[in-house]
């Protein structure tokens, strides 16, 4: 059985960035609020065990990025592990807490020159559990935001990522001591299919990270957020951006 613990879901502020230095920055002040965060949900009685970030919040959400410059695009890359997970990993081990977040232009050595939308899980010892690219896309992301769909690489992706599965290939898992954590990023919570892989998959608590408008006023975040949780019998935890 799980011991009861408390789940702090961050809205975070978002400021685009152009270098990784920017980024850093941000999670100083990620980090910042992090420890009000946390100091007034401990108050509850429960100990604080997951920390969780939305879409973005580290790289922000860029809106002056040109389609197609690479250059530009690889100026604000980075890897995982990189400086931003070490910067957020002295966070978990303080709180003794997981952190999950998300970087926009990961960095991938099984595929070099391609640029990767990642969620990731950083345990309490400071290491990364886990990670998953996000595979359901628009158009906006693979153009304007330079970004690679895994879909694009199925074979390759499958084989190494998944080592022959699918499920683990695109749906990847985090079995942890409080639960089987899994990550759905922005556009992929529009569909039923993508919580569908994750909860096949074994996942029991469901961070889906992110939404724009119209969508969150127009009902349809909450919505989908809701159905996810009903049909697939999970948790889910659902941070925006402010």
């Amino acid at each position: 059985m799980v011991v009861p613990y408390i789940a702090v879901a961050l809205s975070t502020r978002n400021y685009a960035v152009k270098t990784t230095k920017e980024s850093l920055e941000n999670i100083k002040r990620i980090n910042d609020f992090m420890d009000v965060a946390v100091m007034v949900a401990s108050t509850d009685g429960a100990p604080v065990r997951l920390i969780v970030l939305p879409e973005m919040a580290i790289q922000g959400m860029p809106m002056d990025f040109r389609a197609g410059d690479k250059k530009q695009h690889e100026s604000a890359a980075t890897t995982i592990p990189g400086p931003e997970t070490e910067a957020l990993a002295v966070k978990a081990k303080q709180f003794n807490a997981y952190i999950a977040a998300e970087l926009l232009w990961v960095r991938d050595e099984d595929f070099p020159g391609h640029l990767f939308n990642v969620g990731f899980l950083i345990s309490p010892h400071g290491e990364i559990v886990y990670r998953r690219a996000k595979a359901t896309s628009d158009a906006f992301e693979g153009g304007a935001l330079g970004t690679t769909n895994p879909h694009d690489l199925w074979d390759e992706w499958i084989e190494k990522k998944g080592n022959g599965s699918k499920l683990d290939a695109f749906f990847p898992v985090a079995s942890t001591e409080i639960g089987n954590i899994g990550y759905l990023i922005c556009h992929e919570g529009a569909y039923p299919e993508t919580s569908r892989g994750l909860a096949m998959n074994g996942c029991e608590i469901m961070i889906r990270a992110t939404l724009i408008e119209p969508q969150v006023m127009q009902g349809m975040w909450e919505l989908q957020n809701r159905a996810h949780a009903m049909f697939n019998q999970m948790i889910v935890i659902a941070p925006n951006l402010g």
